[in-house]
């Protein structure tokens, strides 16, 4: 049943059974709508300051996310960062996909190829890295349809640069009345104030520092390549992350359901 809430902005109100989708509250409207908003011009800034390129539909979406269903997996620093970086390069292979199978396709058919190759590889590799995040199957469509506000290699950092702004800007924007990223589980780590492991930790950490010297990419070039490598980096560490406590389930491994 959809819930009607009225009440002015409280703690209580962002709970999280209230602040979640099926519940129409005066306060998710006015906070969530100003959060998302407010991210996406602070990234639309700051890639107009800088020169450091991005698509905007994907990470719109993201900062919808961001601000009003922030209980979800899918809000998770890690999952927001992980999943553009590697939808991106879903979206890049299959431009090449499909420019290689050109004179073996229908021209009908070479977009939706593209297309539907695309979607499906960001859901495979979103999956794989364990960073599922539904705005980013736009980033790896949107390669195959419009032109590119970057060199295609470059991509999959500037994206990765725009969800790390998208994350800074929840971190301060939630944590007023909430703890961001919220803790999924009663034994969930915690590092530095965030509900996040060591591994998680460190490679954000590299993706924040890479981000602001990217930024600084209209003053002066050689910070901006500094943080591209170190973007890179970052975002290894973050994808790559899950996998040393993962365990290997067999077929015949009865007792894990």
């Amino acid at each position: 049943m959809i819930q009607i809430r009225l009440r002015a902005p409280c703690r209580r109100e962002f709970e999280k059974d209230v602040y979640r989708p099926g519940v129409i509250s005066l306060s998710r409207l006015v906070w969530g709508s100003l959060g998302g908003g407010l991210t996406l011009a602070v990234i639309a800034l700051c890639s107009r300051a800088s020169g450091v390129g991005v698509l905007y539909p994907p990470l719109a979406a993201t900062c919808f996310i961001n601000a009003t269903c922030v209980y979800l997996r899918v809000a998770r620093p890690r999952q927001v960062v992980v999943g553009h970086l590697v939808s991106s390069v879903a979206g890049l292979l299959a431009v090449l996909a499909g420019d290689a199978l050109v004179q073996t396709l229908p021209e009908a058919s070479i977009i939706p190829f593209k297309l539907g190759l695309a979607v499906g590889l960001a859901a495979v590799f979103m999956q794989i890295f364990d960073a599922d995040h539904p705005p980013a199957a736009a980033t790896a469509a949107i390669p195959v349809i419009l032109p590119l506000p970057v060199a295609p290699l470059l991509l999959p950092l500037h994206m990765a640069w725009g969800a790390v702004i998208a994350v800074l800007c929840a971190l301060a924007w939630n944590r007023v009345w909430f703890t961001y990223p919220p803790p999924e589980g009663e034994d969930c780590p915690l590092c530095l104030g965030l509900h996040q492991g060591r591994l998680e930790m460190l490679g954000l950490g590299l993706c924040v520092l890479a981000a602001v010297l990217m930024g600084l990419r209209a003053l002066f070039v050689p910070c901006y390549q500094a943080g591209l490598w170190l973007m890179l980096l970052g975002g290894i560490v973050l994808t790559f992350q899950h996998f040393a406590e993962a365990r290997l389930v067999l077929e015949n491994d009865r007792g894990s359901g």
